[in-house]
């Protein structure tokens, strides 16, 4: 029984190591998917408007009925004595000594107050509402922001890896030459310093490598991060970096109210409205309504087991108005202070619709130098890959240096390496030209 318990404990772990150690395929469709729901920022993001919903409740709930129950117990170990005088016992002339109350009494009640009318508050509940629609254009916020950073994260993380490829390939063919170069040598084709030469590429392509290797496991990490994924869950990245872009936006049909940003200034204004009628409204009277019933019992000196026995009921009910006639002109600079956030907010938003469009005019033209500089480096790769193949047949014909060979595979590695990087400019240009107009 005891080995059997030990094979099942080993097996569950082993279980449990194989699926933490299992490689995630991850597409740019998964990775946006899943930041959806794990990004920190997105789920903080979530929860402020729940917590902008709750705030309504709370307001709402000053405008509900009030209700308090109440119950105490009381002992006048020494009841008060009270001086009268004996013309009430016919005794006039003197003075008695008595006690009103008795030591024992016992009180519990029940009080409703509701709100009938105040104006602040209707307003209150609007304003609540309304702040649930800038938390959720909040979170559309976060939503974009965090997509870009995706897409950004995503296409780094490719780029990265690429890049290592290429060096890889590279670091293949030059040890392929220094095999080469070495036969030449032992042959007595080729000079000591052709050999050094390519040992000495080899070793500097080794250590680029090696840095290159670290950048993709950073920049991976960087994505699973951003994501919300544990950075050391090993990933596949399934999804290529796009070639082409679409120009799917043109200038004539761009509208900076469109953005999200100015979404969030109108509704920041419609709150500042709404505030300053609240202060407004102020100077209006609120009118209550109250309701109480209660009841008591009593016992006197040494008959405390009588104490419920008999109870008396109380109640009452009726209305309060409250007119605010001065108050050392509070509200007046709370007006004046809703003014002056209108009108802030109202710079705000036409600061905020220059500075998109300054952002629209500087990503359209970072789009369309990223177009031209990839097919600048696209036309430099064929060019290099020419030299390259040329410089290459030469050697091996016994006909070109090691020099011409090593610098040949060099311009080459780096025009290849050179056009990633541009076709990973374009997209990134596109995602920022996308998130200019507004539809990322």
């Amino acid at each position: 029984m005891k080995y059997l318990l030990s094979l099942i404990f080993l097996t569950t772990n082993l279980i449990g190591f194989c699926q933490t150690s299992q490689v995630l395929s991850l597409s740019l469709d998964n990775a946006l998917s899943l930041a959806m729901q794990k990004n920190t920022q997105l789920l903080n993001a979530n929860l402020d408007i729940k917590h902008a919903k709750t705030q309504v409740s709370e307001v709402l709930s000053s405008g509900l009925p009030q209700i308090n129950g109440n119950a105490d117990f009381n002992h006048t170990f020494e009841v008060p004595t009270q001086i009268i005088p004996g013309d009430f016992v016919g005794q006039p002339g003197t003075t008695l000594p008595v006690q009103f109350g008795v030591p024992f009494n016992a009180n519990a009640s029940i009080g409703v107050s509701q709100l009938i009318f105040d104006g602040t508050f209707f307003l209150g509940v609007k304003a609540s509402s309304e702040f649930v629609k800038i938390s959720e254009l909040s979170a559309s916020a976060t939503e974009i922001d965090v997509k870009e950073a995706v897409y950004k994260a995503y296409y780094m993380a490719i780029i990265a890896d690429q890049n290592l490829q290429q060096l890889k390939a590279s670091l293949k063919n030059m040890k392929q030459l220094q095999s080469e170069t070495e036969e030449l040598y032992n042959a007595g084709f080729a000079e000591k310093l052709d050999v050094n030469r390519v040992v000495l590429a080899v070793s500097n392509l080794n250590v680029t490598l090696s840095r290159a290797a670290n950048q993709t496991s950073l920049t991976r990490q960087l994505l699973l991060n951003t994501v919300g994924i544990d950075i050391n869950q090993e990933v596949k990245l399934t999804s290529p970096l796009p070639t082409a872009t679409e120009d799917n936006v043109t200038l004539s049909n761009f509208d900076p109210n469109s953005r999200i940003e100015i979404k969030m200034l109108d509704q920041q204004q419609l709150l500042n409205e709404l505030d300053l009628k609240r202060y407004k409204v102020g100077y209006m009277p609120s009118l209550y309504g109250n309701f109480s019933y209660g009841s008591s019992t009593f016992a006197v000196k040494d008959q405390f087991a009588n104490l419920g026995n008999d109870w008396y009921g109380n109640g009452r009910y009726g209305i309060g108005l409250q007119l605010p006639l001065f108050d050392g002109f509070y509200k007046k600079s709370k007006i004046n202070q809703a003014k002056i956030k209108i009108k802030q907010t109202e710079n705000n938003k036409n600061q905020a619709i220059r500075g998109i469009n300054f952002e629209l005019n500087q990503a359209i033209n970072s789009y369309e130098e990223a177009k031209k500089t990839l097919q600048l480096q696209k036309q430099n790769k064929e060019l290099a890959k020419a030299i390259y193949q040329t410089t290459s047949t030469k050697f091996k014909e016994g006909v070109g240096s090691s020099f011409e060979a090593v610098s040949a595979d060099n311009e080459f590695t780096q025009a290849k390496i050179n056009y990633l990087n541009a076709l990973y400019e374009l997209n990134i240009a596109h995602i920022n030209l996308q998130k200019a107009y507004g539809i990322l």
